[in-house]
């Protein structure tokens, strides 16, 4: 890390510090509109022109360079890890700014490797850089109740956590950088197994003659009720898989954990290789722009198939 990594932001440390922000899609949108909406002085850029539906200070940018000359602490809230690269490295990028005394946060959930090549090339041009993924989808975005799941130099939290507060809750430090990266792929893989397995016990209800609402119901008064059990359940009972955590997210998160293990040489667990394996053939049948939870309609298809009835992907 750079010497001049402590005086980053000296003296600016309050709700003046200017923000940038690139990424205003599905998640990146809210946030943003949330630093804006809190007082921030916000910079943004995103590929596609968008408005953020608020009275606070916005400056739209037309690169993620000029965003970099611009603001003191910088968010990238991006799709994936080639979008992410594309902002760092592209032509704009942020490496082409001048990154002396600035603060890069990384939200984009992408692989440990692809976070740690950024921090490097950050650091190199003068600047300190940390992932911190976010956990929970647009509602809690737009309520300020993320759970943010940061790898970096936790000394350096008092300049992160005017701008963070408002967005969530944390950050929980789990690390060096990556470690941010390791825990959200970790926590979604459980998201993906709790998804599963809550849809397979409906079906093993159904599948006993008990109503999918009567089931529900009961899950949703057992000690087993979770806030995301009460959102999936709904999508269930209504057939309504319209996308909070789209399958391909999902499908990008296991296929990036996976590979984290192949690097170590290690096997990938069995029970999250066969997760992974069911939303790749979502994704790639068609169903990647649903929600995870129509892994219900996927495995409710299958029985039916395998009872010999009516089927579909």
């Amino acid at each position: 890390m750079p010497d001049t990594a402590i005086p980053i932001a000296q003296g600016r440390i309050g709700d003046e510090i200017p923000i940038g922000w690139i990424g205003l899609g599905s998640m990146g949108l809210p946030m943003a509109t949330r630093l804006a909406g809190a007082g921030f002085p916000l910079f943004v850029y995103n590929r596609t022109p968008k408005t953020l539906d608020t009275a606070g200070h916005v400056t739209v940018c037309q690169t993620p360079a000029e965003v970099a000359s611009l603001g003191r602490i910088l968010f990238v809230m991006v799709t994936d890890g080639k979008a992410s690269a594309n902002i760092f490295r592209g032509t704009g990028g942020l490496l082409e700014a001048d990154l002396r005394d600035i603060i890069v946060v990384n939200m984009t959930t992408e692989s440990p490797g692809e976070a740690v090549s950024e921090a490097e090339a950050v650091e190199n041009a003068g600047g300190v850089y940390f992932d911190i993924p976010v956990s929970g989808s647009v509602v809690p975005a737009q309520k300020g109740e993320l759970l943010l799941l940061a790898g970096g130099d936790s000394s350096l939290e008092p300049f992160l956590k005017p701008a963070l507060s408002v967005l969530g809750s944390g950050p929980k430090w789990m690390g060096p950088v990556g470690s941010g990266m390791k825990t959200k792929l970790v926590l979604n893989a459980l998201l993906a197994a709790h998804m599963r397995d809550l849809a397979e016990a409906i079906l093993l209800a159904e599948s006993l003659g008990l109503s999918r609402k009567a089931m529900s119901e009961v899950i949703l008064d057992s000690p087993l009720a979770t806030p995301f059990y009460r959102i999936k359940t709904r999508n269930i009972l209504e057939d309504d898989f319209r996308k909070a955590f789209s399958v391909a997210l999902m499908t990008k998160d296991l296929s990036l954990l996976s590979f984290e293990f192949k690097k170590m040489g290690k096997e990938f667990p069995p029970l999250f290789a066969d997760l992974e394996s069911t939303y790749r053939s979502m994704n790639e049948s068609g169903s990647g722009d649903r929600d995870l939870s129509a892994i219900y309609a996927r495995l409710k298809a299958e029985r039916l198939r395998g009872a010999g009835g009516p089927g579909g992907a």
